[in-house]
């Protein structure tokens, strides 16, 4: 008589043949893509933080350079100066609202002028200079804009 060999299937043999994911598998994949979310989604805040600063910073630029043209654009005989020569003539400061991404941005206007060079008892060369100050998140900024203006004497 010829005894038939039984065969026992074990576990093991049965998982070679299953094909898809444990859930562990799965949970160890949405973990690894989780942390690179997390670090993308940093870095867009970073570049958004960025941004909002730079468009700050370049608004004051454009301030500082609108009142220096104010400034020269008056002419050279109605820029006021120092009673003497050595002196900084320092007009009022002031502040100067803006908007920026629909938020109130505020700015601090200092104008300034001295005499750099004199002709026959009379400016012929002055130093014209603003200052535009601002805080973001609490830090003070400052942009300075500084320009000579002559004329013939």
């Amino acid at each position: 008589m010829v005894k038939k060999q039984e065969r026992i299937v074990t576990v093991p043999e049965l998982q070679k043949d299953s094909r898809g994911f444990t859930l562990i598998e799965v949970i160890m994949a949405m973990l690894i893509l989780m942390v690179g979310m997390l670090g993308l989604l940093q870095s867009i805040n970073l570049a958004m933080e960025v941004n909002l600063r730079n468009q700050v910073r370049e608004e004051a630029v454009n301030v500082s350079n609108r009142v220096m043209s104010e400034m020269r654009g008056g002419g050279f005989d109605n820029i006021s100066v120092a009673a003497t020569p050595t002196q900084t003539y320092t007009y009022s400061t002031y502040q100067l609202p803006s908007k920026i991404r629909g938020s109130s941005k505020s700015y601090t206007v200092t104008r300034s002028s001295r005499v750099l060079s004199m002709v026959n008892s009379k400016p012929a060369t002055k130093e014209l200079a603003v200052v535009v100050g601002w805080s973001y998140k609490g830090v003070e900024y400052q942009n300075r804009v500084v320009a000579p203006i002559s004329i013939l004497r």
